[in-house]
């Protein structure tokens, strides 16, 4: 559009420019034309003027004076009744088709303009009548989808494992309840301000590396067209918690084109099946050792038998007895055992993508709770293996408990290393040197495990199934300080021809999230598609310079222009000073309520996790930001998120409105104000506020966050400082 001189100048200031104007030059004509009127006189009529120059002068001045006051009533009842009214007709206008339909013009400028106004509002009954039949005819048509939304939560929330799905930049677009759950209960934060929300990072509640690795394996196989691209199953380290996630991909198409948009996790809970190890091995260790009691009994009833050169009929027929019954108990043990063992199997029996970091934890953490054996573990973290993790873990758990039950052996390094051939290497290394090489080879053949149908599994048997094998380390003598197994590793990442956009570290249904650009793109990002939250604090006071302190934290979050009033935080702080009574009758907030609440410095690091890689809008957000700002020495926590402010916004849409308060751009917009002077009431009538300025912006050709950042910093009210 093609800007012209003076299209940014208020009327104020183009009344004044014109009237200064209008008076110089009649002015300078009046004087002009007495000085050329004068010179072209004789001398001699000069003479004569001059005597009659203080006759003659004053009129012409006088009746321009006169004729220059007429202009300016004229200018200024134009402007009045004409030019500023239109202007704010044309605001007005805008704001019934853009924000608030129900709004209705008044002016009182000149009849011309009252009828045009009349026309105006009929016109706007005339769309308000067409936008209410198109909404009972969306609305009958949204029926079914939400039927269909409603089948959707309903299965979703009978899945015994958490859904969560992202686009592919890890945002999240769906989220179950018992995700929700799982990994705000892994993070172990019960309070961090709704870790798992629409448009948020799933990179904040789970490990970026497992995931990224995953992603990478899947564009990997689409890449080589195969129809349906393999899984990514990895067991998952989060803290003291283990999440088994499973990954499918989200493909689309566009332009005869086909490729991954984004990804589904299925999110399974195993720490309590994992924590269960240790005493289904140990039960499983007091059944073998039943079982070798039995066989000493049995073989001592033998021998006793053999011994008894003249033993009588009655009394072999008892020995006999006794080596059936007890036959018959080891029987039922070893019966046992393989049910056990074959229940363990089928829940552990996959080959995983195993990050080994965390097979290493798995490992020590074994080790330690089960022989309480100490390990010094190293290992390259970005080497990942293809294993049975479970039957791995449980080969090396076997190994460590045979030396330290024989040999006494108490200390254990580990390490995993990698190669130039597809394996990696598991080494074991003790410093005792007592233990002999046959030991260990017996060791490799020993059944480890054995299922119902009598199969059985060795360490070598079960390494030789990875593709691996087992190295023992020996000295001179004969004995071996370590052994060293083979583990074959998963596909690497390669960076070339990948799909995944995912940078470095830097129930809902919103897929058009799927689109949303990364964080480097936000200032290019249309208003429409940004991530908000809006959030207002309420104080001891207006001084955040000289002391006042926060008293409660309100927040709401925006995600592709839908407000989502089921994630906030509205928190109550304790200020640690006194409320003086001129607050308390403006918020309301009983002082008694504060002291057993958190203080600013437990509050701020859930909020700003909660604000995570979204723009912040506040209401004269410059109070608010100076309060956040002041306590960033105290927390070490930086609010540098883009900030919006709906005061400037309102000021950019609605130049000759009258008033930008929080009240008056509400009424404005039609918005009922609940909670008004709480910290989440208001919270959210600024978040619908901007929804309601965002189309407003857009007629104005502002139409991304970098655009309304600048629009913003020419706004009068950009001078107000805290």
């Amino acid at each position: 559009m093609q800007k012209h001189f003076g299209d940014n100048l208020s009327p104020t200031v183009k009344y004044w420019t014109f009237l200064i104007g209008t008076i110089v030059v009649v002015f300078s004509i009046i004087s002009v034309s007495f000085i050329a009127a004068y010179l072209n006189l004789s001398p001699d009529d000069q003479a004569v003027i001059a005597k009659l120059s203080d006759r003659l002068i004053p009129f012409p001045f006088l009746g321009s004076a006169m004729l220059i006051a007429f202009i300016c009533t004229m200018t200024s009842l134009l402007l009045r009744y004409y030019i500023v009214p239109v202007l704010r007709m044309a605001e007005q206008t805008r704001l019934i088709t853009a924000a608030n339909p129900d709004y209705r013009i008044t002016t009182e400028g000149g009849r011309e303009l009252v009828i045009l106004a009349d026309v105006i509002n009929e016109s706007a009954d005339a769309f308000q009548k067409l936008q209410h039949e198109v909404d009972g005819m969306l609305q009958k048509s949204n029926l079914a989808l939400k039927e269909e939304r409603n089948r959707l939560a309903a299965l979703m929330s009978e899945l015994p494992y958490g859904v969560v799905v992202c686009n592919k930049d890890g945002r999240i677009l769906l989220y179950s309840r018992l995700a929700q759950e799982m990994l705000q209960s892994t993070n172990g934060d019960q309070n961090n301000g709704g870790a798992v929300g629409l448009g948020r990072s799933i990179f904040g509640v789970l490990e970026r590396d497992p995931l990224v690795h995953a992603l990478e394996v899947m564009n990997h196989d689409f890449a080589m067209d195969q129809a349906k691209p393999a899984l990514g199953l990895m067991t998952k380290l989060c803290g003291a918690r283990f999440i088994r996630v499973n990954m499918a991909p989200v493909t689309s198409d566009e332009e005869d084109a086909r490729f991954i948009s984004g990804f589904v996790l299925s999110l399974e809970d195993i720490t309590g099946e994992i924590d269960a190890d240790s005493e289904r091995d140990k039960l499983l260790q007091g059944m073998v050792d039943a079982v070798q009691d039995s066989l000493g009994k049995m073989h001592q009833r033998v021998d006793l038998i053999c011994e008894m050169q003249t033993t009588k009929e009655d009394a072999c027929n008892y020995h006999l007895q006794s080596v059936a019954q007890v036959t018959s108990e080891l029987e039922e043990h070893l019966a046992l055992a393989r049910n056990l063992y074959s229940e363990h199997r089928r829940a552990y029996g996959n080959r995983e993508n195993v990050l080994a970091d965390t097979l290493m934890k798995l490992i020590t953490k074994n080790l330690d709770e089960r022989f309480a054996i100490q390990t010094e573990a190293s290992t390259n973290k970005t080497i990942w293996l293809k294993i049975d993790s479970y039957a791995i873990v449980q080969s090396v758990t076997n190994l460590a408990g045979f030396l330290k039950a024989e040999y006494g052996i108490a200390a254990i390094l580990l390490q995993i290393g990698s190669s130039d051939t597809p394996l990696a290497t598991l080494t074991l290394s003790w410093a005792d040197q007592s233990v002999t090489s046959q030991a260990l080879r017996d060791w490799q053949q020993d059944p480890l495990f054995m299922d119902s149908d009598g199969t059985s599994d060795s360490p070598q048997t079960i390494i030789a199934k990875h593709g691996g094998d087992i190295t023992i380390t020996e000295t001179e003598e004969a004995f071996c300080i370590g052994i060293k197994i083979t583990l074959p590793t998963a596909l690497d990442e390669e960076p070339a021809d990948l799909h995944s956009s995912i940078a470095p570290r830097p129930v809902s249904y919103e897929f058009d999230l799927f689109h949303q650009p990364g964080q480097d793109a936000l200032g290019k990002v249309p208003l429409r598609k940004l991530t908000y939250v809006a959030f207002d604090t309420e104080t001891t006071g207006l001084n955040p310079s000289e002391g006042d302190e926060i008293i409660q934290l309100g927040a709401v979050r925006i995600v592709n222009n839908r407000l989502l009033h089921n994630e906030c935080i509205d928190q109550l702080v304790n200020p640690q000073r006194p409320v003086p009574k001129s607050s308390v009758e403006i918020h309301g907030i009983d002082p008694g309520l504060l002291s057993s609440q958190p203080v600013i410095t437990q509050v701020l690091p859930s909020f700003h996790a909660f604000a995570a890689d979204s723009v912040m809008v506040a209401h004269n957000a410059a109070f608010d930001m100076r309060f956040l700002q002041l306590k960033e020495e105290a927390t070490g926590l930086h609010f540098d998120n883009p900030v919006l402010d709906t005061l400037l916004l309102s000021s950019v849409v609605h130049p000759n409105q009258e008033g930008h308060s929080l009240d008056a751009i509400a009424e404005r917009f039609n918005i009922t104000i609940v909670g008004r002077h709480t910290a989440l009431g208001d919270a959210l009538v600024t978040a619908e506020i901007l929804l309601k300025l965002i189309p407003l912006l857009e007629a104005q050709g502002i139409h991304t966050l970098e655009e309304a950042l600048r629009a913003s910093s020419k706004s009068p009210f950009v001078k107000i400082k805290y």
